[in-house]
């Protein structure tokens, strides 16, 4: 009698096992947040590539994007808080990775620190004859309010004026209201396509770039350990395996960085990022590209 009852007990653990395997699963993740976002495509594409490395554990589940059109960064936040998100992208910094658990391979293998420059015509001519940083901390730089990238400027001298909304600060590039807007790499060139018949007047200086170290990371909230594993499991196969390199010298989005020797002649600033967490795999050469003279 008690073998029938400890083999029945036995039967029920594995079953349980086995249903909570094959429970279908709805993994929520970011849709655009502007009308303008290119970057989302990409972002998008390869969540789902770092998802599909681990599908065979996780048979049935599905993924929905969820539109974002017109949140803001905190309040992105706030919505995987609320379990309202299951993951979120983002360049982090130490307040973000205490409140959410962030999962530590770079996106964009670092080049989410590497800033281009969106300015008005009629300064195209003085940034490109800039050669001193201190040209540079002379102006004003527009820049998100909620953004690790204003602390980032502030703390190494830059002037910043910040706003919350993405869409105002190329409004206020427009209007003079300041004198450039950092982007990374792949984000200005993608932005000045999509808004030249609404920004005619902006334009991407790319002989000058800001560089500081600032990962983007996906985060998850902090008790989703098994997401968090899942993520880390398919960023860390996709990195070794080349998958990720080959996606970002593909995608509409990245291709045109590579060669990442065509950087060599750009002046590049280097900056300090004191919101780093000590954390950050900043020793993995293989998660990291290095742009301009080695």
């Amino acid at each position: 009698m008690r073998f029938l009852i400890a083999l029945m007990y036995k039967f029920i653990i594995i079953f349980c096992f086995l249903f909570s395997q094959t429970q279908a699963q709805e993994i929520r993740i970011m849709g655009s947040r502007a009308v303008v976002d290119p970057a989302n495509s990409y972002f998008i594409a390869l969540t789902k590539l770092v998802l599909s490395r681990t599908a065979h554990s996780y048979p049935n589940d599905t993924i929905k994007i969820i539109n974002l059109e017109g949140v803001t960064q905190g309040r992105l936040f706030r919505l995987v808080e609320d379990q309202l998100m299951d993951i979120v992208w983002s360049g982090t910094d130490k307040s973000r990775e205490n409140l959410y658990l962030p999962i530590r391979v770079p996106l964009v293998k670092g080049l989410l620190g590497y800033r281009s420059l969106l300015v008005h015509k009629d300064n195209v001519k003085k940034f490109s004859e800039i050669k001193y940083e201190y040209e540079l901390k002379s102006m004003i730089a527009c820049q998100g309010a909620h953004w690790p990238d204003a602390t980032i400027l502030e703390d190494n001298g830059y002037t910043v004026s910040p706003t919350v909304h993405y869409d105002a600060m190329f409004k206020m590039l427009e209007k003079h209201r300041c004198d450039f807007f950092p982007r990374a790499l792949f984000e200005g060139r993608a932005e000045l396509i999509q808004l030249k018949d609404k920004y005619p007047d902006i334009r991407l200086v790319e002989n000058i770039i800001l560089q500081y170290p600032l990962p983007m990371f996906y985060f998850v909230r902090q008790d989703n350990h098994e997401l968090a594993k899942r993520l880390y499991d398919g960023l860390v196969e996709i990195t070794h395996d080349g998958s990720l390199l080959k996606l970002m010298a593909s995608h509409e989005l990245t291709s045109f960085i590579f060669p990442i020797n065509k950087w060599q002649s750009a002046s590049i600033f280097k900056l300090s990022n004191l919101n780093l967490s000590l954390e950050a795999p900043l020793d993995n050469k293989k998660l990291w590209l290095v742009l301009g003279k080695k």
